[in-house]
C-alpha cells in the first residue's frame, strides 16, 4: 500500500508502519518532477486506487497510475451547497468525513473498524518528534511535574478563529487555576501568539508559566506535546485533529462551519462549543477571508467565559 500526498503533509504518514512508499508532491512544483511522478505511479501497475479527495488534480494521478480499479467516496456536493447556501439541511444523517473516506473500501469487503480505545484517526511518531518536543519545552519555562493544557488559536481561514484575545483571557484563568499553557501553531501563526503572550501579560504581569511554540516545532513536534497535556483548546483545524489521534481530551470551538459538514471531533473525551442561536451558519463549508455578513457573531458572541465552563468540566 503506497499514499501519495502534498509535500507539506508528509511528515503526518512518515512513520505509518502500514504504507511501503510514501510518495509526495508539490503543488508547485515544475512539470519536471509531475513526470518523474507518473512514471512511478504507472511502472507499479496499482490494483486499485483510492481518490479520496475527487479533484482535477487527485483524478489526473489517479489515471497515471493506470490502476485495475478507482474507487471513490461520494462527496454529496449538491447537498452540501444547497445546506451552505439556503440552509435546507439533507446531511444530518451522513457519516462524517473519514469514514465516508473509508466506505469507499466497501466494493473490497473491508468493513472499517475504530480502534479498541474507539479512535478512528491515530498518528504515528519517532524518537526524534518526542525529543523535539522534549527540547522546546525545556527551553521555554516549563515546569516538571506541573499539569499543562495547549492552546492551537489557528486555523485555515479567520471565520474558524476564535479571536485570539479571547484565547489570551482563557490562557490567565488557566494560569490561575495552576496550570501552564502551551501556544502551538506553524509559523502562520505567529501573530496569533503574540496577541496571547500580551493579553496574558496586561492581566497578569507575568508570563512564566505561558510558553509560546509557534512556529518552533514541526507538526509531529507539536503533536507530541499534545500527547503530554490533559487538555487541547482549539479552532476547527489540524491540531484538532491531531488531539483526537493522540488521545488528549479537546475542547474544539466552531464558527463557520456544523456538524453535519463531517468534521466535528467524536471522541467521548472531546467537548464542542459553538453558538447554536444563528440561522446563517454555516457560511461555508470551509470558510472565508472574513465574515460575509460582517458581524462574526458566530465566534464573537461565544465568551472566554462561556468556554471556561467547558474546559473546567474537562479538567
Amino acid at each position: 500500500m503506497d499514499f501519495l500526498v502534498k509535500s507539506e503533509f508528509a511528515e503526518l504518514l512518515r512513520y505509518h508502519p502500514a504504507l511501503d512508499q510514501l510518495y509526495t508532491f508539490d503543488p508547485k512544483g515544475d512539470w519536471a518532477a509531475t513526470e518523474v511522478l507518473r512514471r512511478e505511479l504507472s511502472a507499479t501497475r496499482y490494483d486499485v486506487v483510492f481518490d479520496i479527495h475527487k479533484n482535477w488534480r487527485s483524478r489526473a494521478f489517479a489515471r497515471m497510475a493506470w490502476p485495475k480499479k478507482i474507487l471513490r467516496h461520494c462527496k454529496h456536493v449538491f447537498r452540501r451547497w444547497l445546506f451552505v447556501q439556503t440552509k435546507i439541511n439533507g446531511m444530518r444523517n451522513l457519516l462524517p468525513i473519514y469514514q465516508r473516506y473509508l466506505a469507499a473500501a466497501a466494493p473490497l469487503d473491508i468493513t472499517p473498524q475504530p480502534l479498541a480505545d474507539g479512535r478512528w484517526l491515530e498518528l504515528f511518531l519517532s524518537e526524534q518528534e518526542e525529543r523535539e518536543a522534549d527540547f522546546a519545552m525545556l527551553a521555554s519555562p516549563y515546569q516538571i511535574g506541573v499539569p499543562m493544557v495547549a492552546l492551537a488559536p489557528g486555523a485555515g481561514y479567520f471565520t474558524k478563529r476564535w479571536p485570539a484575545e479571547y484565547f489570551g483571557q482563557l490562557a490567565v484563568d488557566l494560569i490561575r487555576q495552576k496550570h501552564q499553557v502551551a501556544v502551538l501553531g506553524g509559523m502562520q501563526d505567529l501573530d496569533l501568539a503574540k496577541q496571547i503572550e500580551q493579553v496574558v501579560e496586561s492581566l497578569t504581569g507575568w508570563r512564566n508559566q505561558l510558553f509560546n511554540l509557534a512556529g518552533k516545532l514541526s507538526l509531529l513536534g507539536s503533536a507530541a506535546v499534545v500527547k503530554r497535556c490533559r487538555l487541547l483548546i482549539a479552532n476547527d483545524s489540524g491540531l484538532m485533529h491531531v488531539a483526537e489521534a493522540v488521545g488528549t481530551p479537546l475542547v474544539a470551538i466552531f464558527g463557520s462551519t456544523t456538524r453535519e459538514l463531517g468534521f466535528f471531533p467524536h471522541l467521548k473525551t472531546s467537548r464542542v462549543v459553538e453558538n447554536l442561536e444563528l440561522s446563517c451558519r454555516p457560511c461555508s463549508h470551509l470558510g472565508y477571508a472574513q465574515c460575509p455578513r460582517g458581524h462574526f457573531r458566530c465566534m464573537r458572541e461565544i465568551t472566554p467565559a462561556e468556554v471556561w465552563k467547558v474546559v473546567a468540566k474537562q479538567l
